[in-house]
C-alpha cells in the first residue's frame, strides 16, 4: 500500500514537471524576443518598419562602412549572397541594396533569412526599412531572385563604431512539403 502512494505521488510529480516544460516551451518565445530587443542579438532592431519617406533625420557628414555578408545552411541547393560587399553610409540617410538568391534544385525552396548585426551595440542604431527578412521566401526551381533591403544608420550612432556588419544567414523551412 505505501509502494502505491509513492508510485501515485512519483507519478503526480513527473506529470507536473511535463506539464511546466510544456508551459516553459510557449515562454520561451517571448522571451527569446525580448533578450535580443534588450541586447540587440540576433540583429533584432524592435521591428523599426518606418517608411522611408518617413525618415527625417538630418543627414550627418561621418561616414561609415557597412558590409554585407551571408551564410546558407542548406547546402549547395541555394547560392544566397549580397550584390555588394561593401558601402561607405552617412547616418541618417537612407540607402538601398539587394541580395540575390539563385535557386539551384528542381524543386521551391522556402525559407526565412535571419539577420545579425555586428557588433551588436550597433544594432540598435540599424534600422531596416523594407528588409526580405521580414517574412519567409520561397524561391522556384532555377530561378534567380533579387531580395531588396532598404536601411539607414542612426545618427546617434556613437563615433567610434566605424563599421557595421549585416549578416544573414539563411534557413529552409523544415515544416514545409515540397511540391515540385
Amino acid at each position: 500500500m505505501k509502494e502505491k502512494k509513492l508510485n501515485i505521488r512519483t507519478a503526480k510529480k513527473l506529470i507536473f514537471i511535463c506539464f511546466s516544460m510544456f508551459l516553459f516551451s510557449f515562454a520561451l518565445i517571448p522571451l527569446y524576443n525580448i533578450i535580443c530587443d534588450v541586447t540587440g542579438l540576433n540583429g533584432n532592431t524592435s521591428n523599426l518598419k518606418e517608411k522611408v519617406e518617413a525618415y527625417t533625420e538630418t543627414i550627418s557628414t561621418e561616414k561609415l562602412n557597412v558590409q554585407f555578408i551571408s551564410h546558407q545552411y542548406n547546402g549547395e541547393k541555394l547560392v544566397f549572397k549580397p550584390s555588394e560587399f561593401e558601402m561607405v553610409v552617412s547616418p541618417g540617410k537612407v540607402y538601398s541594396t539587394v541580395y540575390i538568391a539563385t535557386n539551384k534544385t528542381n524543386s521551391n525552396i522556402v525559407g526565412q533569412a535571419v539577420p545579425s548585426v555586428s557588433p551588436n551595440e550597433a544594432a540598435k542604431y540599424l534600422k531596416k526599412i523594407e528588409c526580405f527578412c521580414f517574412e519567409e521566401q520561397t524561391f522556384e526551381p532555377g530561378k534567380v531572385v533579387q531580395l531588396p533591403l532598404y536601411f539607414a544608420i542612426d545618427e546617434k550612432l556613437p563615433n567610434r563604431i566605424k563599421t557595421i556588419t549585416l549578416s544573414y544567414s539563411f534557413f529552409e523551412a523544415l515544416n514545409v512539403s515540397k511540391k515540385d
